[in-house]
């Protein structure tokens, strides 16, 4: 299958699971929370699509993004992240097409999930979800599919999955 048509079908599927949650999604563009602290996992697919973002870029972006990456620590702001906006939003891999979204995860067994349910780390600050989430339970039918990239890309031979951070500080 092509990348960038699984991509298409994959944002039609996901605003469909945030049709079915609005009530409890808050996320806008603005709104940059997802993108100010993480590991931002992803693999050699999407780090290449990614970078294809990137080429497009018009030069003064491009510098913004190449200074990001040279102060670039671990853990923190993706690189991307420009004005509280991502400069390659078309282009961003699955975990920020998938994020502020409630899954499950785990193995599926005798027509269940055994495993937990993943929330948006902005939940713990009052945003997604966080009036039908205690910490420990969600008080809602979460999405019943697992959106771990690993699991949406079995399809694919998407090579290794690392976090942004090591791709683009072993690149520079």
């Amino acid at each position: 299958m092509d990348y960038k048509l699984f991509l298409d079908q994959l944002d039609e599927k996901l605003e469909k699971y945030r049709e079915l949650h609005k009530d409890f999604i808050c996320c806008k563009i603005g709104c940059s929370a997802c993108c100010e602290k993480g590991d931002y996992p992803l693999s050699a697919i999407e780090l290449e699509y990614l970078m294809q973002g990137y080429i497009n870029l018009d030069t003064e972006k491009k510098k913004l993004v190449q200074e990001n990456i040279k102060n670039m620590k671990k853990g923190e702001s993706c690189p991307f992240l420009i004005n509280n906006e991502c400069a390659v939003y078309p282009y961003r891999p699955i975990i920020c097409r998938v994020h502020g979204l409630a899954y499950l995860c785990g193995a599926r067994g005798r027509g269940k999930y055994i495993g937990k349910v993943k929330v948006p780390h902005c939940t713990i600050k009052g945003k997604n979800y966080s009036k039908v989430y205690d910490g420990k339970e969600i008080f809602i039918n979460p999405i019943k599919e697992n959106l771990d990239t690993p699991n949406l890309l079995k399809d694919f031979d998407y090579g290794e999955i690392r976090n942004l951070y090591d791709w683009v500080k072993n690149q520079s």
